[in-house]
């Protein structure tokens, strides 16, 4: 009876340490699965962070570039992650002629506070091309159009002026772009113009010989002006030109010159 007892107690005791780790394995397995559930839950929940999209720089660009559409990439960016002053891709015109004024790495943000359209006019020498002078000019010898010139505009110069004894007109300078205008309550102040040394050497030449004339023409037309044939008023409209001496030969009398007489060019 003993015996059996001791038996039992055995038995017992070794059904209980299988049942424990049983459990154990239990408990461990279940441990493990919420673990996994956990990260995918996590893992999920980042997935569904909502991206805003947002203007980003396309390359390294320095403080002082004047943005345009090649400077400026889109991006998706995690919306906690966009800072408040980024600029959304619909914004894009807001953007274009502004001047950064801090340096902006690849693919960051641009930012409003990086913006200005304040920026220091660049220097009258950047402006000319490769042969170019600046050529000032006073309004007045522009006539009245002086007035009305703005920087970018286009004109035309003619020089009016006598030439064995007819007064013409011709054109002298062509589409030349005006650089600035200085005006003051007085009157027209100084233009200046971009133009080649033989243009302005051209210019002071007819300014010395003639009156001037300008004429505003459209910033694209590049298309050039002949002389005419004809540029006196009485040919222009239409009169006949006065009308030439026939050539003749001088006769001597004696010692005496007479300028009157004269034979026919035409006479054997």
């Amino acid at each position: 009876m003993k015996a059996w007892i001791v038996h039992g107690a055995l038995r017992l005791r070794r059904t209980g340490v299988y049942a424990l780790a049983l459990l154990a394995g239990l408990v461990s397995a279940w441990a493990v699965r919420e673990h996994v559930q956990q990260r995918v839950l996590a893992l999920e929940a980042e997935a569904r962070t909502p991206l805003v999209s947002r203007l980003v720089a396309a390359y390294d660009l320095p403080a002082g570039t004047l943005l345009e559409e090649v400077h400026v990439a889109v991006r998706e960016i995690p919306q906690p992650w966009a800072p408040i002053s980024s600029l959304d891709p619909l914004e894009l015109g807001s953007l274009l002629g502004a001047t950064l004024l801090a340096d902006v790495a690849h693919g960051e943000p641009l930012l409003r506070g990086y913006l200005t359209f304040n920026a220091p006019a660049p220097a009258l020498a950047s402006r000319l091309r490769a042969g170019q002078r600046a050529l000032t000019v006073a309004g007045a010898d522009l006539g009245g159009l002086a007035d009305m010139l703005r920087a970018g505009d286009a004109i035309d110069i003619y020089v009016t002026f006598s030439h064995h004894q007819r007064d013409l007109t011709v054109p002298v300078l062509q589409g030349m772009r005006v650089l600035t205008v200085s005006g003051n309550a007085e009157g027209p102040g100084n233009i200046t113009l971009a133009a080649t040394p033989d243009e302005a050497m051209r210019f002071i030449a007819a300014r010395q010989a003639g009156a001037l004339t300008a004429m505003l023409r459209h910033r694209d037309d590049a298309a050039a002006v002949s002389a005419p044939a004809h540029s006196d008023l009485a040919s222009l409209i239409g009169l006949d030109p006065e009308p030439r001496r026939a050539p003749g030969v001088a006769i001597l009398y004696g010692d005496r010159l007479d300028t009157q007489a004269g034979f026919d060019s035409e006479r054997p």
